[in-house]
């Protein structure tokens, strides 16, 4: 009996691990050592680590190969990954995930407020995939858009 308690026990561990999220070598949980040399390895040339956060990105700032990481008691508990701002990768990206995890949990757009001082519209879809949140967002500004693919769990911090 006792050792199918345990099996029972290590099923469902191996279980929960197997929804954490991976992306580029980038798994759910893994502390901001490993992150950061991980980021070290793609040859980012600038890597800012600060409190609980890691930022990459090449020169000039602003390209898009950029990637930011944020940790919850020394864990990985998200990442955000800025693509190239073209909307028919967008729509591709939003279609991947659609036919991988079925409709989306959530969709919202958000159109320019007329009493900000800046001009953006954004549409956005999540999907929930175990524990893990996956957020594609495309938005519009006046000057450039921007594409962003976000990986978070649950956590305590926030």
């Amino acid at each position: 009996m006792r050792y199918y308690f345990i099996i029972c026990v290590f099923i469902l561990l191996a279980a929960s691990v197997s929804y954490a999220f991976e992306i580029d070598g980038l798994k759910s949980g893994i502390s901001m050592d490993e992150a950061k040399k991980l980021l070290e390895s793609y040859s980012y040339k600038t890597i800012a680590v600060k409190d609980n956060s890691i930022v990459a990105f090449d020169e000039p700032r602003g390209s898009d190969r950029v990637i930011a990481l944020s940790f919850c008691k020394g864990k990985l508990v998200q990442v955000q990954k800025h693509l190239k701002p073209r909307f028919n990768y967008f729509v591709r990206l939003v279609n991947e995930n659609r036919r991988e995890l079925g409709k989306p949990t959530d969709a919202w757009t958000k159109p320019t407020d007329v009493t900000s001082n800046f001009e953006s519209n954004s549409v956005s879809f999540l999907w929930k995939d175990g524990p893990t949140f996956i957020n594609v967002t495309y938005s519009e500004f006046g000057s450039n858009n921007q594409l962003d693919i976000v990986y978070k769990i649950k956590n305590s911090c926030w």
